[in-house]
């Protein structure tokens, strides 16, 4: 992450959630799946709804912990597997009885070059995570969501989805079809009790940052008006209100958290 970056702002931290809306109890007992459960984003969020009393299923491709004193577990996930979301799944509602919710938070950067340079291998595994990943995500949780009626559904798409991101082709239409993937499944669900809706941030102190030269950051920078990067706490307290009960007349959407970027 270059100094600049860095030198922005003043990140917000467990010890200042209450000033978010932390709510003890308001997901009590519910279960949430979350992949990319080790990353900057996954991470902050099963920290916040753990605190908040929810049991956290937490996934990503490499293993990892919960958050100390999170009730729950953790497993190894391919995203792109069927299998294994199916294993996860079945697993889960044999452990838990349910899945209340699930908040998809992995991806990758892909490949940053001018459109005739990107290698279509980069752009294939950009796309199978990003997107299909989700996709097949959303058929292995559905199924037990509708059979209760209930289900709350967030997926991490990006602003680069909404506007695109100069040499970022694959990332940025692998978002973009997320946003689509949202709308189109949230017109079949809703009958169901589901709501599934997206969240699109510009920059966040995430280890992605790292995959980009300091001119890319510095450049994206400059396109947010706040000045700053984005923190996991703030996403993480948009996460839980869109898991919630609260959230219950809103899907298909996708909420920005930009810090002002798609309005300049």
């Amino acid at each position: 992450m270059n100094e600049q970056v860095e030198q922005m702002g003043t990140p917000p931290t467990a010890s200042t959630l209450p000033e978010f809306g932390f709510w003890p109890g308001r997901h009590l007992e519910r279960v949430f799946l979350i992949t990319g459960a080790s990353g900057g984003l996954g991470s902050a969020a099963a920290e916040r709804l753990s605190r908040e009393g929810a049991i956290i299923v937490g996934a990503d491709v490499l293993a990892a912990e919960l958050p100390p004193e999170a009730e729950g577990m953790f497993r190894v996930l391919d995203v792109t597997s069927p299998e294994q979301w199916k294993k996860l799944v079945d697993e889960t509602l044999q452990k838990y009885g349910r899945i209340d919710g699930a908040l998809f938070c992995h991806g990758v950067q892909g490949p940053e070059f001018p459109v005739e340079d990107v290698p279509l291998d980069g752009w294939q595994r950009t796309l199978d995570i990003n997107l299909t990943g989700c996709f097949k995500g959303l058929q292995a949780v559905v199924p037990a969501m509708k059979s209760a009626r209930y289900g709350r559904i967030a997926m991490l798409s990006s602003i680069a989805g909404r506007e695109g991101n100069e040499n970022m082709t694959a990332y940025s239409v692998a978002k973009a079809g997320l946003i689509t993937l949202g709308k189109s499944v949230a017109k079949e669900t809703a009958k169901y009790g589901i709501t599934i809706n997206s969240i699109a941030p510009s920059m966040f102190q995430t280890p992605l940052l790292k995959d980009l030269s300091p001119e890319r950051n510095a450049a994206l920078l400059s396109r947010v008006p706040m000045g700053r990067i984005g923190y996991p706490a703030e996403f993480a307290a948009l996460a839980s209100w869109l898991l919630s009960v609260e959230a219950s007349y809103m899907t298909g959407q996708t909420l920005d958290l930009s810090g002002g970027r798609s309005v300049s």
